[in-house]
């Protein structure tokens, strides 16, 4: 018996695969023209997006065929999700490993669904014996769009079904369930059931495998929106991410499901194609120019063909998802299309559809003689600027085109346009329209006062404070009214500008106004906004019990409001956020973060995504949710690009650096220094306290990566000399515990009984929830550098206690490392090995490869105390860097091997080398050595 040969149908593609498969036979190649069989089952899957299971368990399938047992297969899934991607790739491979391949395309037609040459035993077929039945040779019968076999060739299915379990013979059968005849579903039912077929669903393509298919789509803008949109379909992937482009073979395969419909049916899908959502029967017909007895009709052969659906509520239907529509649409001719555009705006009109309806329509069939369509297009566009800013922008672009400069409704429309691109995140554009409009009248008060804040707003989101400030400071001597929306709005715009500029009174003055000023014209996002914003201001003011009951009240404000309410003003979830955060709040931060993340996603609106997630990432960090605050921090990348200036940028950097740096192994550092080398140099000249907190930071990585000294003086110079003047007092015993522990590292106690007076001095001029631990954690330092070690405990203790109330996990568990430092220095292995124990749970928790191992070098360390006095207790002198440094010495290393292996500087090695002696009274590296040894 020899196989039949088949090629896929012109109308088909392999939708789930990036090349065509040629199911011609053992020609059938890679792109390098390897055969598929020299590569095995990786290389059939590598171009098959999300189905390598399948194709492993169906190799396997064709294997079992080879030694005559039998299968059949049925590939079960929505139109585009893979089945026909799926088949002829296993398909190639049976051909190119000698199996025969019997292809079959079911179209509907009158040709027979079997060759009469093939010989098919039955169940219970006596008249062929077991060695007949085995010695048969090995086939596969592919049979795609199942779904469509006519009646009277059911039975044949059901005989090919049958011969499977009896013989050689793969049986692969691909179909939509939801197109399937009562008759073909009840055979394939009672095939299940006996156990002849295997019923496989293919789903949807989890997330990892979309955004791998879409990275052949570079233009992309939003990955997360076009995989939410097609819903894992790979098809429909395809489609969205080339904006229905036809030509595609994502394109055509669905131009090859309109093939043979007639004129009346064809007309009715591309009306319904026009329409673009669900519609009414009698809407389509207008559209269509049909009448309803035809329209019905040509549903009827449309929803029997699965490219229409109903949907709730009755009797609405729509296409069966918006690719098709896409597709459809974009092979209409423009006549076509303006001319269905008309008549579907007349209708929905006729019908008084809401107006972003009809403008959808009037933006695409617009007439410069109905100055209607102008007014319908810019209320659109107000009604949807802060829900789908992009469809705003779309409206307007057509409105501007109809009028002229200096007409009616022409200066609207323009602060409308630019706010739109503020709200998209397309700085350059937004920023080019609101200058043009500001410098349009010179010397006179602007027709809209609202651009003026705008402009505020995008000069401060690209880094630009002068600017902003100065830009708020005119525009509110401009208003002639002071108690406007407006005047609110510029007033948080200057107590943002006064933040920056660490002029707290000044910016609580005017959060206060706005949120007065707010509150009377119901404004509930821009009062909780100022509300936020006055609540830190009275935190950096000493004042925390106010700050505490005015965040409080902002919370309340966000949590009672619509979505719909805070659209308009998503600075107010992520103030409170950042507020919440500073008051030690961590879980109602992620909360309020993650409702703004959520609504600009939905929306949109990415002008403030980078900072909500940022803000979020940075949020998780403290919380020890690392892997979580690494994806949101990720998605700070797909989202915005052209928006943020360098204090965004070097924000992001630092964030991902410190998240890196835990979560990573000691030795994997490359990538986290150069971040923070990266966020140093973006923040090197600025003066304002983002760039202070940016160098602080880096600081802090030269000392966590062994360099005190270094760390040290950047910190100080940093923050402004030895008293820190350039750090708010809110914010100095963080950095005092850091120097701190630069000073217990290079052994120098007068400075470290300085940073931890200076840290303690600043907690008592400004206590707040949370922060108490670092003063704590700065006196433990100085304590057991002073040899106190019961105090340094207690110390520690009551750091740990505070972190820990706080929920922050990181700092919680680095305090517990030191905590154990400090007992192993003063022999107390019991104590160690609890705070160890509490260390690495902690690490567990937080998935921190850093942390664990450092809470196994600790034990390590732990396991050769001595149990009497010794050559080893000199070496607890040694801080555990220090320690590290002498033994690669006893081993032999240079001091350029040392820094290679520890990824320290040449200099760093031979500062701590210039300690260790000094420490243990010895001269050399023979002497060093000799001490080492003597320990082990």
């Amino acid at each position: 018996m020899s196989a039949a040969r088949s090629t896929l149908p012109a109308d088909r593609s392999d939708v789930g695969i990036s090349d065509t498969v040629d199911a011609e036979g053992p020609a059938s190649a890679e792109p390098d023209g390897t055969a598929l069989a020299s590569h095995g089952v990786p290389a059939l899957a590598r171009r098959l997006f999300g189905r390598a299971a399948q194709v492993e368990k169906l190799v396997a399938a064709l294997a079992d065929v080879r030694w005559g047992r039998g299968r059949a297969i049925a590939l079960a899934g929505e139109p585009g999700i893979g089945k026909s991607a799926l088949m002829w790739t296993v398909a190639a491979h049976a051909r190119a490993t000698g199996i025969q391949v019997l292809a079959k395309h079911v179209q509907g037609s009158d040709a027979p669904f079997l060759p009469d040459s093939l010989d098919m035993p039955a169940r219970g077929d006596s008249n062929r014996s077991a060695a007949q039945q085995t010695s048969a040779p090995a086939l596969l019968a592919a049979v795609d769009d199942l779904h469509q076999l006519p009646g009277d060739q059911i039975a044949d299915a059901e005989r090919l079904i049958e011969a499977a379990a009896v013989s050689p013979l793969l049986c692969l059968m691909a179909y939509r369930q939801r197109q399937l005849s009562p008759a073909l579903a009840s055979v394939l039912s009672r095939a299940a059931s006996a156990g002849l077929l295997e019923v496989w669903n293919l789903g949807p393509l989890s997330q990892e495998e979309a955004e791998e298919l879409l990275r052949d789509h570079p233009d992309v803008k939003d990955v997360d929106e076009v995989r939410h949109e097609a819903m894992g379909n790979p098809q429909y992937l395809k489609v969205l991410a080339t904006n229905g482009e036809a030509s595609t073979d994502a394109g055509m395969a669905i131009l090859g499901e309109l093939a043979g419909l007639d004129r009346t049916t064809l007309t009715t899908v591309q009306a319904a194609a026009v329409i673009g959502e669900r519609f009414h029967p009698e809407l389509l017909a207008a559209v269509a120019g049909l009448a309803m007895p035809e329209t019905m009709r040509a549903l009827d052969t449309l929803t029997r063909l699965d490219l229409v659906r109903p949907v709730e509520p009755a009797p609405q239907l729509s296409l069966r998802h918006r690719a098709v529509g896409d597709v459809v649409y974009h092979r209409l001719e423009p006549t076509e299309r303006f001319v269905l555009h008309q008549r579907a705006e007349r209708a929905l009109a006729e019908r008084a559809a809401p107006i972003t309806q009809r403008a959808h329509h009037i933006a695409r069939a617009a007439d410069p003689g109905q100055p209607e369509h102008v007014t319908t297009l810019i209320a659109a566009a107000r009604d949807s600027l802060h829900t789908s800013p992009r469809v705003a922008a779309s409206h307007l672009r057509t409105a501007l085109s109809l009028i002229n400069e200096g007409e009616p409704h022409w200066h609207e429309a323009q602060v409308l346009f630019a706010r739109t691109r503020l709200l998209t995140g397309d700085a350059s554009e937004s920023r080019a329209l609101l200058d043009a409009l500001r410098s349009a009248i010179p010397g006179q008060p602007p027709r809209d006062a609202s651009a003026i804040a705008d402009s505020s707003r995008l000069e401060r989101r690209l880094g630009h404070y002068s600017e902003a400030g100065a830009i708020a400071r005119s525009g509110l001597e401009a208003l002639a009214d002071n108690d406007t929306a407006t005047a609110a709005a510029l007033h948080t715009e200057l107590a943002d500008y006064a933040y920056d500029r660490q002029d707290y009174r000044t910016s609580r003055e005017h959060a206060e106004t706005a949120a007065e000023i707010a509150r009377r014209h119901h404004d509930r996002a821009g009062e909780a906004k100022a509300l936020a914003q006055a609540a830190v201001a009275h935190l950096f003011t000493a004042d925390q019990t106010t700050a505490q009951t005015t965040a409080t009240r902002a919370a309340e404000i966000i949590d009672a409001a619509s979505d719909a309410a805070l659209l308009a003003n998503l600075e107010a979830t992520h103030q409170l956020g950042m507020t919440e955060g500073m008051l030690g709040r961590l879980a109602d931060a992620e909360r309020h973060l993650e409702r703004g993340a959520a609504l600009s996603r939905r929306t949109g609106q990415t002008y403030m995504q980078r900072e909500i997630l940022s803000t979020l990432a940075n949020t998780q960090l403290r919380s020890g949710n690392l892997r979580r605050a690494l994806v949101t921090l990720d998605e700070t990348a797909r989202h915005v690009e052209g928006l943020g200036g360098p204090a965004a940028q070097a924000i992001i950097a630092m964030v991902r650096a410190e998240i890196l740096f835990w979560l990573n192994s000691p030795s994997d550092l490359q990538e986290v220094l150069a971040l923070a080398e990266r966020a140093e140099t973006l923040a090197s000249t600025s003066p304002f306290a983002w760039a202070v907190s940016v160098r602080c930071f880096h600081a802090e990585f030269v000392l966590l990566t062994g360099d005190a000294a270094r760390a040290r003086w950047l910190l100080v110079d940093a923050a402004g000399g030895p008293e820190l003047p350039r750090l708010t007092t809110w914010r100095k015993p963080r950095w005092c515990d850091t120097l701190a522990q630069a000073a217990l590292a290079e052994g120098d106690h007068v400075s470290a009984e300085h940073w931890a007076r200076l840290a303690e001095v600043s907690y008592e001029q400004l206590p707040s929830t949370g922060r108490r631990g670092f003063p704590l954690r700065a006196r433990m330092r100085a304590h057991a550098l002073n040899g106190d070690t019961d105090r340094a405990v207690k110390c520690a203790h009551d750091a740990i206690a505070d972190f820990s109330a706080g929920g922050q996990r990181i700092e919680t568990c680095r305090t517990l490392l030191a905590a154990a430092d400090v007992s192993r220095a003063a022999g107390r292995t019991d104590d160690m090995d609890g705070l160890l124990g509490r260390a690495a749970d902690l690490a567990q928790q937080c998935d921190s490869a850093r942390l664990a191992a450092e809470v196994d070098d600790r034990r390590g360390r732990a396991s050769t105390l001595p149990g009497s006095p010794g050559a080893d207790d000199a070496l607890a002198v040694l801080t555990g860097r220090e320690r590290e440094i002498a033994g690669l010495v006893s081993t032999g290393l240079t001091n350029q091997e040392i820094a290679a292996t520890l990824f320290l500087s040449v200099r760093t090695v031979e500062s701590h080398l210039a300690r260790i002696y000094r420490k243990l009274d010895v001269p050399n590296r023979a002497s060093l050595t000799r001490t080492m040894l003597n320990a082990v």
